[in-house]
Order: C-alpha cells, then sequence, then structure tokens
C-alpha cells in the first residue's frame, strides 16, 4: 500500500496551491507567487485543550485566512478563505495534502455590508490573545 502524496505539509504551502488555483481559474488582481506575506497566528476562544489555531496571511490588501485540525500530514485538511476588503472579493475552499482543492464558495463580489462583516470578524479573531502558559494540551 502507498502512502499518499504530500504536496501541501504546512499553512503557506495550502496558501500557494490556493493561489496557483485561482490564477489557473483566470481570478484577475491575485498576488503574484512571489509576493511577500506578514503571518500572524490566529487563536480560538474555546477549550484550550481542544482549541484550533490559524494562520493569516496578509499582502497588501488581501487576506488569507489558514484553520487545519491536528491530523497526520497525510488527512490534513487545511480550511482556507481569502478576502480583500477593498475589492470586496471572497473565496473559501479547501486544501488537501495531495494538493486537492474543494471550493466550497466560488471566488466572488461581496456586497458592501458581507465585505464589512468579513472584515469585522477578521479583526476580531487577530484580537485573541495567546492562551495563557498551560494551555493548549501543556
Amino acid at each position: 500500500m502507498s502512502l499518499p502524496s504530500l504536496r501541501v505539509r504546512n499553512t503557506s504551502q495550502a496558501v500557494n496551491e490556493v493561489l496557483f488555483h485561482l490564477r489557473r481559474n483566470g481570478i484577475w488582481n491575485i498576488p503574484d507567487a512571489d509576493a511577500k506575506w506578514q503571518e500572524k497566528t490566529l487563536y480560538s476562544t474555546g477549550i484550550q485543550d481542544y482549541a484550533i489555531t490559524g494562520r493569516l496571511f496578509i499582502s497588501d490588501e488581501w487576506l488569507i485566512e489558514v484553520y487545519q485540525a491536528v491530523a497526520p500530514l497525510s488527512r490534513t485538511i487545511y480550511q482556507t478563505a481569502v478576502f480583500n476588503a477593498k475589492l470586496r472579493r471572497y473565496w473559501k475552499g479547501s486544501v488537501m495534502a495531495d494538493g486537492s482543492i474543494t471550493e466550497t464558495e466560488a471566488f466572488k463580489l461581496l456586497s458592501e455590508g458581507e465585505s464589512q462583516t468579513i472584515a469585522e470578524e477578521l479583526n476580531r479573531k487577530i484580537q485573541i490573545p495567546a492562551p495563557k502558559p498551560g494551555g493548549y494540551g501543556h
């Protein structure tokens, strides 16, 4: 029995797969492959032993949020959302460890209200502090 291909091993690689997927599907104004991304860790407000952390990638006006549950690398699924508040664009999907992508929301133009709601939610998530020592199963 052969192991599945591990094309995606971390959140950065998941972001690269999503950007390639969007470019391949003709989505305009997506950051180039060589874009510089600032990364921030997002923390859950849930029970600390079960909390899932995520990463927020920021480049110019683009924000890419990636969450993953704890799983063996070959079974990891990266839940990903791409957002641009200025352009009011949004995409959501999953990236599997083999690099396959499932869209849950096709790239679309948001209303001003929808865009503002997503921007406010991301801003709230950025403000959640890291767990106190002893959290996240330690």
